[in-house]
């Protein structure tokens, strides 16, 4: 074990050589997660599809009749997966980086022992991911809301008085871009402050919000190599999923434009393909940001050094000979 300030070039190294060295380990990880997760999509898709009426003709009071039922049966769907992901994902994001540390120390552990560690965490975890996320789409959401403020507002006076000029118009059309670029700037900033919570919410045994600022002190400063590394791992496990489920969504959209939607022969290997590019490349970020975690402790706080005289503390005590008192004699104080 060697704990010392890594550059991005050496985090990327110890990100896959870890995998590749535990590949079982991390893979096992994610796979049970992952099952449970393709299960849910396949039960919701096996839900919405079931009874599904012929595809519609192109009436178009038969499309509009039917928009709201498919647009609910929809949004249903996405938010019943989209719980299951925060609770896979966060439960996957902890047991990883357990996993990871102790390999990382140079100790043992396994899949079952990387879970049970969770114990008592699990609520922590889910509330922290929900909090961050919470946070990062609040920027779009305030933003959004702001926009709406300042045309609605100002457009409800002047449609009172007449038609808005074009000075008015390009207003709201700066004010627009602006909003959204400060938007994409600052969602990624914020994702960047809080990516190691999860690690120091499991590794030091916080609460979601202390783990919370924790990253935040400990990423200020490594800001561009949380990105970097992030934007990289989720380059490659999006060409990974894709390689597995590409072909199958590519049918399932061109079945859609001919009959209106994918059947569920179809929506099953789907679902298992992505379900095994994820987790195949699941734990690379996860990985990736517990190692970030410690480099930025070593940077910080002399982990490395912390450490070493722990070590030498305990083997110091562990060779010290034990004291031996004569008969009858009281030990010196």
């Amino acid at each position: 074990m060697e704990l010392r300030p890594l550059s991005i070039g050496e985090l990327l190294d110890r990100t896959f050589s870890y995998y590749r060295n535990n590949f079982w380990l991390f893979a096992g990880i994610v796979a049970a997660p992952q099952v449970a997760m393709v299960a849910v999509s396949i039960f919701m898709q096996s839900l919405r599809l079931t009874g599904t009426p012929p595809p519609p003709s192109k009436d178009p009071t038969d499309i509009i009749a039917r928009f709201p039922a498919m647009m609910a049966g929809f949004a249903i769907t996405m938010v019943v997966l989209m719980l299951a992901a925060i609770i896979i994902y966060s439960l996957v994001q902890g047991a990883v980086a357990y996993a990871l540390s102790e390999v990382h120390l140079g100790r043992l552990t396994t899949v079952k022992a990387a879970f049970r560690n969770l114990k008592g965490k699990a609520w922590r975890l889910i509330d922290v991911v929900v909090s961050i996320g919470i946070r990062v789409m609040g920027i779009f959401i305030l933003m959004w809301l702001g926009l709406v403020l300042i045309v609605a507002v100002p457009a409800g006076l002047i449609t009172g008085l007449g038609k808005p000029g074009p000075v008015f118009i390009t207003i709201v059309v700066i004010l627009l871009i602006l909003g959204m670029l400060a938007a994409i700037v600052l969602a990624p900033v914020l994702m960047m402050r809080y990516a190691l919570a999860v690690p120091a919410l499991v590794l030091e045994n916080l609460t979601a919000r202390q783990a919370i600022k924790r990253s935040v002190k400990l990423a200020k400063g490594n800001i561009w190599k949380i990105f970097l590394i992030f934007l990289l791992m989720y380059m490659i496990t999006t060409v990974v999923i894709s390689v597995f489920q590409g072909p199958f969504i590519v049918a399932s959209i061109v079945i859609a434009a001919r009959h209106g939607v994918p059947p569920l022969w179809l929506q099953i290997p789907s679902a298992i393909s992505g379900g095994i590019g994820g987790t195949l490349s699941g734990p690379l970020i996860a990985i990736a940001l517990t190692l970030l975690y410690f480099d930025a402790r070593v940077r910080k706080e002399g982990f490395d050094l912390q450490l070493m005289m722990d070590s030498l503390g305990t083997q110091a005590s562990a060779l010290e000979p034990p004291s031996i008192t004569a008969p009858g004699a009281t030990a010196e104080p």
